[in-house]
């Protein structure tokens, strides 16, 4: 234990404390007894006012209830709100990955198939538009041409027959 100090006055030291700790004990029945007169007008208005006080005091609390209430489905709203934007947007996200990945494996399908059908030595499509384009080309000049000795013919063919009476009469001439 701690050893008390002296002063180094006899008898000045204990009345300054007994002072102060009268005036604190003073003090402290003061606040007692304060607090003691506002705990029995808290009873006595509580006495007075009964019923009413009560029901204001349920009509508050149902007042709260409420308020929270709305606050708390506003609340919930906005969060399923806000899950729901970002479900549809990982949604979006996932859909625009499979399309772009399905496009990339149907490009690659189709090189191979266009690479194995050039080593077999099948025609590409533009190929075969270029052929059909000139096999149309050719029907054109072959008509073209069709038609045209069918007029020169009349005249070789009347030329051809003529010909062999040409040498009858040079035969019976000669």
């Amino acid at each position: 234990m701690a050893a008390r100090r002296k002063t180094g006055k006899a008898g000045g030291g204990p009345r300054k404390a007994t002072r102060k700790t009268a005036a604190a004990h003073g003090n402290m029945l003061e606040s007692v007894q304060q607090i003691w007169l506002a705990g029995m007008g808290a009873i006595a208005r509580a006495q007075k006012e009964g019923p009413a006080a009560f029901q204001d005091a349920v009509r508050e609390g149902f007042d709260l209830l409420n308020k929270s209430r709305s606050t708390t489905e506003q609340m919930i709203r906005d969060v399923f709100e806000s899950a729901q934007e970002t479900v549809q947007t990982r949604i979006d996200t996932a859909r625009e990955q499979a399309t772009e990945t399905w496009d990339n494996i149907e490009a690659l399908f189709q090189s191979r198939v266009q690479k194995a059908l050039q080593q077999m030595g099948v025609p590409s499509p533009e190929e075969i538009r270029l052929l059909t384009k000139r096999v149309a080309e050719l029907n054109d000049n072959v008509k073209a041409l069709a038609a045209r000795p069918a007029r020169g013919r009349a005249k070789k063919t009347a030329k051809r027959a003529s010909r062999p009476a040409r040498r009858k009469a040079a035969r019976a001439a000669g």
